[in-house]
């Protein structure tokens, strides 16, 4: 036990696989490459000693892909179990929601193998804050509410926007964030959420210039190589899914059907792909072209077909048919 007990607290993305089995029991979390690297460059960020490294960092990423659980559950906890000193703060849409995301990270805190791994973090309450007996704590806030005056080491911002509130959301509160920390410097502030529109949060904060971003579409629609710090690194196809036994192709074209390619675009690809309404557009039929259409178009239409050429042409650039072989003699050699 003593080597998982090191695996754990050495390696964050371990134990983000070690959260998700004590927060949902009987549930195996679907590994991807995406999760490892996500933990891996949270785990840099976090431990370098380095002061030109970017700390305010977006994570765009499709619904459903654990950007909360890794971002705003697993990395306060494991952060908090190897410094019980440190202190969090976990902004949401609404206090509630982040007032849920902070029970979740007392539940998996409160766990007897959590215990066994992080012996001296331990909650003294529970009632306002969620604080520790070595003076750390998790504080919890909505947007639009005032901010808790005391200082932290972690800024986590999860699922700030909605539809609901995309337009009268104050988004210039957000500049300032930064006087949230307890050290501008070394403190590390994340935002984990996914693009609603072009003049959402994400989009706002990463042109102050002071943020860095990575982006996953559930779809490439180019060929990105990902290269983290030390050395993480990961080559995407174009027309690749992000997590291919998560959701598959058809389980992609259900989501384009139902929320509607306007909303697809943003909320699943991030804002990396723009359907042609209006104009002129090549029609095809089983992949083949067979005229030129002109004039306005459905966003969902198009994109459905659009997604329909992008998943051929990526089948066949990377699974290329396989040509059955007629049967040899069986007295050939």
């Amino acid at each position: 036990m003593s080597d998982y007990v090191m695996m754990y607290r050495c390696n964050f993305a371990s134990f983000v696989d070690f959260a998700f089995r004590e927060l949902h029991p009987g549930e195996q979390m679907q590994d991807n490459w995406h999760i490892r690297l996500i933990a891996n460059f949270l785990q840099f960020t976090w431990s370098s000693p380095d002061l030109e490294v970017v700390r305010r960092i977006i994570f765009n990423l499709p619904p459903g892909y654990l950007k909360t659980h890794i971002c705003s559950v697993a990395f306060p906890a494991w952060i908090l179990g190897r410094d019980p000193r440190k202190s969090v703060l976990i902004i949401s849409e609404s206090l509630d929601q982040a007032l849920e995301i902070r029970e979740r990270c007392a539940e998996l805190m409160a766990s007897p193998r959590y215990r066994r791994i992080f012996p001296r973090c331990q909650i003294a309450s529970s009632r306002r804050d969620l604080e520790l007996t070595y003076g750390g704590r998790i504080r919890h806030a909505g947007v639009g509410y005032s901010l808790p005056q005391r200082r932290s080491d972690l800024v986590v911002i999860d699922n700030p926007q909605s539809l609901h509130n995309l337009e009268r959301m104050d988004r210039s509160a957000f500049v300032e964030i930064g006087r949230t920390l307890k050290d501008p410097k070394r403190g590390v502030i994340l935002l984990a959420t996914r693009r609603l529109a072009e003049n959402d949060l994400s989009s706002f904060l990463r042109g102050l210039g002071n943020w860095g971003k990575i982006e996953m579409p559930v779809v490439a629609r180019r060929e990105p190589r990902w290269m983290f710090p030390p050395h993480d690194n990961h080559q995407r196809m174009e027309g690749e899914p992000l997590h291919y036994w998560y959701e598959n192709w058809d389980k992609i074209e259900a989501n384009i059907r139902e929320i509607g390619g306007e909303a697809f675009v943003w909320q699943y690809m991030q804002g990396t792909y723009t359907p042609i309404t209006t104009g002129q557009r090549t029609h095809y039929v089983d992949g083949n072209p067979v005229g030129l259409l002109i004039g306005t178009f459905d966003p969902t239409a198009v994109t459905l077909e659009d997604f329909a050429m992008l998943k051929e042409e990526y089948e066949l650039k990377y699974y290329p048919m396989q040509v059955d072989l007629p049967d040899l003699p069986q007295d050939r050699p």
